[in-house]
């Protein structure tokens, strides 16, 4: 018995009907557009777009909230000149690719991956909508890099000048990837078995772009070893108790910043196990809060934020309360301490 293919949300049923569905539930090519389809297949296909959705759904949830607090952090930095400096003009250029990132995966998510008539017919702009996506990601690792490739160069060379460490962090995070991209977009169009449904595929064209990624991931793991290592040796010079504590928690609070926890994602569960849509669930979660977990550690636990902005507080209410008719001067706040951690590396106070 044969019956029309049932709608699916987020799939092309032009595409489905031109496939044979059989009884053992594998799909075979057919040059009609019914399809013969069991109970079973048909739940079991509803279940897997309702999973596929649920994912898509908690990303875009995580991509919202990462999406608030980078331009808030982004304001933030850009509004306060007492927070102009090196250290922070790579916070800023991260955050961007950060936020870059999420809403370019919003827009592909909604505007492809949910529309099937739309990876069936595969127009242009979801195709260049894909290419962007995809140069975000990878600029957004390769600021990554770039954050352990200064932290790394100012605690070897402490007396070394970050202008010129900027400027080779701009073509890192920025060109870099521009030139993989391109590269993989060129290759990609004049592969047949790749360039269908917006490339939503996966294509081991891909590894022209991720095999760098991976390998700045490894880079960076070696630098946050190094680090940690200068970090102790440097700590044990001065008596105070609690040093460890502090390593410890400059180590943790590094590992986002460079993108180490990335390393644990390629150890995925068995296919149908029962940990498989944990780990599904895991991974929607933190790619999508990643911004926003940066942004928090970075900036609003950030210990120059903090006083940058307590100070801009107490201005604003000395300026505007006044001691007897009396404009009352305002009180010297005093300035951002640094711990050695903070003065060599540059990690913006959070070990203290």
């Amino acid at each position: 018995m044969t019956k029309p293919c049932p709608y699916l949300p987020g799939f092309n049923t032009k595409e489905i009907a031109y496939k044979n569905c059989s009884e053992n539930g594998t799909w075979e090519r057919a040059n009609y557009m019914k399809c013969r389809m069991t109970r079973e297949i048909e739940e079991d296909l509803n279940k897997e777009v309702l999973n596929a959705f649920r994912h898509i759904y908690i990303s875009l949830v995580g991509f919202s909230i990462s999406i608030t607090l980078l331009v808030i952090s982004l304001f933030i930095f850009f509004k306060f000149r007492q927070l102009r400096c090196d250290r922070i003009t790579l916070h800023k250029n991260l955050f961007i690719s950060y936020l870059l990132t999420a809403i370019m995966y919003i827009l592909y998510n909604v505007l492809v991956i949910m529309d099937g008539d739309v990876l069936h017919d595969q127009p242009i702009w979801c195709v260049v909508l894909h290419v962007v996506t995809q140069y975000c990601v990878v600029s957004n690792f390769a600021w990554m890099f770039c954050e352990g490739v200064y932290l790394h160069t100012i605690m070897v060379k402490t007396f070394i000048t970050g202008k010129w460490l900027i400027i080779v962090c701009t073509v890192i995070g920025w060109v870099c990837p521009f030139v993989l991209v391109g590269v993989y977009t060129a290759v990609r169009a004049s592969s047949k078995d790749d360039n269908i449904l917006c490339w939503h595929q996966e294509s081991t064209l891909q590894w022209i772009m991720y095999a760098p990624v991976v390998a700045s991931i490894f880079l960076n793991l070696i630098f946050l070893c190094n680090i940690v290592r200068l970090l102790i040796t440097k700590l044990r010079q001065i008596p105070e108790a609690g040093q460890t504590r502090k390593a410890t928690r400059a180590t943790l609070i590094l590992i986002p910043l460079l993108g180490i926890q990335y390393l644990m994602f390629p150890i995925k569960p068995a296919e149908g196990s029962n940990w498989e849509e944990v780990y599904l669930i895991v991974v929607a979660l933190h790619l999508s809060l990643q911004g926003a977990f940066v942004s928090i550690i970075f900036c609003f636990c950030n210990g120059e934020v903090i006083t940058v902005i307590k100070r801009k507080w107490t201005l604003h209410r000395e300026s505007t309360f006044t001691s007897k008719g009396r404009y009352r001067a305002p009180s010297t706040i005093g300035t951002t301490s640094y711990t050695l951690v903070d003065h060599m590396s540059g990690v913006a106070t959070s070990v203290t």
